[in-house]
């Protein structure tokens, strides 16, 4: 069985290899893919199986001693972290108001009510769903990828 300390340590290094990979696909590939929502998507989505899987291969033995108890648990409170980034993400400088202006254009000339704010605010819920799926999905990948690379040390 995997320590918690070893589980606490791999999602540690899977958050700070998230953000160092991240921003620079971000940088080379935002401009050839265009600024859109998509695009940041697929940088976020690589940027987490990337993370996984070097993780995976860093943890390989540690991994490979309890497999699917360890990527669980990885797995899960890596996906903890993410829904954090998530929820504290419109805490940003515009980022609310950059939401409500895409919102308010794409409904122009009517008025917007606040069961519709409501139904929006319910619509970035299934967003967090979406993401905490692909990020368990894409980080069991990951690991289990990344801890097969691993080969068993020799003693």
């Amino acid at each position: 069985m995997v320590k918690f300390g070893d589980i606490i340590t791999a999602v540690a290094t899977y958050c700070v290899l998230q953000i160092l990979i991240a921003f620079p696909i971000a940088i080379v590939a935002l401009p050839a893919l265009g600024v859109s929502m998509e695009a940041y998507y697929a940088v976020g989505l690589t940027s987490v199986f990337l993370s996984m899987l070097i993780v995976g291969y860093l943890f390989g033995e540690e991994i490979k001693k309890g497999r699917r108890d360890a990527i669980l648990r990885i797995v899960v409170l890596s996906a903890f972290y993410e829904l954090l980034v998530v929820v504290f993400q419109p805490t940003l400088a515009d980022w609310g108001l950059l939401a409500k202006e895409t919102y308010l254009e794409a409904s122009r000339g009517t008025t917007v009510s606040t069961l519709e704010w409501f139904l929006y605010d319910l619509s970035r819920r299934g967003n967090m769903f979406f993401n905490i799926i692909l990020v368990v999905a894409l980080g069991f990948i990951g690991l289990y990828v990344g801890s097969m690379l691993k080969q068993p040390s020799k003693t």
